[in-house]
């Protein structure tokens, strides 16, 4: 009976680690964002993207994300208009990122990053 109930534990413990493993990738590989276009300048400004990708590449609990991002500009609200990010980590080492505006519509535009490349 103990090895059954030990057996039943450690699968519950497995499950659990996959099903958090799951969740975690898929947050990760959501690096779509939306945000509200400036009716004046037609743009999001370069710190609101900045601040959208810092929150994207970090993970919860876990202060492993970058400690700043900044983007060299305002994302146009065109589809297609891109603009270059960088994410500044701890130990020093910087990783660049192109942003990519790939739906506008309602006052809104909704954004991609690429995955940081050295």
């Amino acid at each position: 009976m103990r090895y059954l109930r030990a057996v039943g534990l450690a699968l519950a413990g497995m499950a659990l680690l996959a099903g958090g493993l799951a969740a975690g990738a898929h947050w990760m590989l959501d690096r779509y964002a939306t945000s509200k276009v400036d009716r004046v300048s037609h743009s999001v400004p370069g710190t609101e993207v900045a601040s959208s990708i810092a929150g994207h590449l970090s993970l919860p609990l876990i202060p492993k994300g970058p400690r700043s991002v900044d983007c060299r500009g305002a994302l146009r609200a065109v589809k297609g208009a891109r603009v270059h990010c960088t994410a500044h980590y701890l130990r020093g080492t910087d990783r660049g990122m192109t942003v990519r505006v790939v739906r506008v519509g309602r006052g809104r535009i909704t954004y991609v990053h690429d995955a940081p490349h050295p």
